[in-house]
């Protein structure tokens, strides 16, 4: 039996080593290109946009909340003593303990409500994706904003102070975006988008 590196098979070609070397697998690519991501209409690229700007804001209120309370973490800080004291009279906590603790509670609802923020983009992404699982998600969390918003335009100019303020108006624009996101993605295109989304 003869092999490429006797005599006489010189210019025989080495299929074997061909086809490694100019195989899609030789340049770091796969054999088959995945198929493009479907385009999402534009009513859902607004929708997302929308929830965008809920997180934004949701992160701002929050920020907002928290500075305000560790302004003021001596009043709180002296309210929690005295309902501990109310308790139970035997029960010694000093100030600095009662602030220690709340500044503790402060970073804990900021890691928290970061945390949600990024979980809540995380389930934006897959709506624009089209999964109907995220947009049902959406819609129920909108709702709840929308409805939590309410209170807040009725109650709107009632002296508060200026965080109190800033965090109402934050309240209203989420209402107006989660209304606005809620809408475009039930729309008659958005529909379609969802609905030929779910088929493989």
């Amino acid at each position: 039996m003869s092999n490429p590196g006797q005599p006489g098979n010189e210019h025989q070609p080495d299929w074997q080593r061909w086809e490694a070397e100019h195989s899609a697998h030789a340049f770091g690519k796969p054999a088959f290109d995945a198929p493009p991501p479907r385009p999402a209409p534009v009513d859902v690229e607004t929708a997302r946009h929308l929830w965008w700007g809920v997180a934004g804001l949701g992160v701002m209120s929050l920020v907002l909340t928290l500075l305000a309370v560790s302004g003021a973490r001596s009043v709180f800080a002296q309210q929690l003593i005295d309902d501990v004291r109310a308790q139970d009279a035997s029960l010694s906590l000093t100030l600095e303990t009662a602030e220690g603790y709340l500044i503790g509670a402060l970073v804990v609802m900021f890691i928290l409500g970061v945390g949600f923020a990024a979980l809540f983009v995380y389930w934006v992404e897959k709506m624009r994706h089209g999964r109907m699982w995220a947009r049902t998600v959406l819609t129920m969390i909108g709702t709840v904003t929308v409805v939590m918003a309410l209170p807040q335009l009725f109650a709107f100019g009632v002296d508060g102070g200026a965080v109190s303020v800033l965090a109402g108006v934050a309240a209203i624009l989420q209402g107006v975006l989660a209304a606005g996101a809620i809408y475009l993605m039930h729309r008659k295109e958005s529909n379609k988008y969802f609905v030929a989304s779910r088929t493989p």
